[in-house]
């Protein structure tokens, strides 16, 4: 069944059918046929998020910027410097939309990996109104590629092999938030180095998204 329903969704893929799993996101409204309308609002926002990204102005200080002027999210909560970075990186913004951007890696675990390659990937050009142009859009990705330069890039070999590496690795849970436990070394350059599982949303997102994680 998981795999008759992969084909009829790459089918729609192919001739055009766009399907766009959340429900909205900054900048955008949906209408009652789906479709992406411009939220006039919100999309104030996401131009300034790009006029000072390319003003040289990074995304942590961007996040700090927007919680100090009392900008919510989405989800009323916090900018985290990930949803900014996501912001920026989002195709959408500049009227184009990209699909099967991540796949399911099997049915039974049900685990989800971005694309780097496994499966066709499908991109429609205008598709939407856009909020920034393709210059400024080129020109964000052409900073952060800039910034990112001394980071690597995952690979499709490597990044099953290292995303199982350990025994409990993808099979742990935290038990406050049901969110994955992900290995970590503790005081690693110290006598007291040791082993410790933590809970990915405390760490990657901060302590108040799940205060009880150990």
């Amino acid at each position: 069944m998981s795999e008759n329903n992969k084909w009829s969704i790459k089918k729609k893929f192919e001739r055009g059918e766009v399907m766009i799993n959340t429900t909205r996101f900054c900048g955008y409204d949906k209408n009652e046929y789906g479709d992406l309308v411009v939220n006039w609002k919100e999309a104030e926002i996401v131009r300034l998020l790009f006029d000072l990204y390319l003003m040289n102005i990074g995304c942590s200080r961007l996040s700090d910027l927007l919680n100090y002027l009392g900008v919510k999210t989405m989800t009323d909560s916090q900018w985290e410097t990930g949803t900014i970075g996501g912001m920026l990186s989002n195709e959408k913004y500049k009227g184009d939309i990209l699909m099967g951007k991540t796949f399911t890696v099997d049915p039974i675990s049900k685990r989800r990996l971005e694309n780097l390659g496994e499966e066709d990937r499908f991109y429609i050009k205008n598709h939407h109104e856009p909020i920034i142009s393709e210059e400024t859009f080129a020109r964000a990705q052409e900073i952060r590629t800039r910034r990112n330069g001394g980071k690597k890039t995952a690979t499709p070999g490597k990044r099953e092999k290292f995303s199982r590496q350990y025994a409990f690795s993808c099979m742990l849970e935290c038990g406050f938030c049901g969110a994955s436990l992900s290995r970590r070394s503790w005081h690693s350059s110290s006598k007291y180095q040791k082993t410790i599982w933590q809970c990915v949303k405390s760490t990657k997102h901060g302590k108040r998204y799940c205060p009880d994680s150990k």
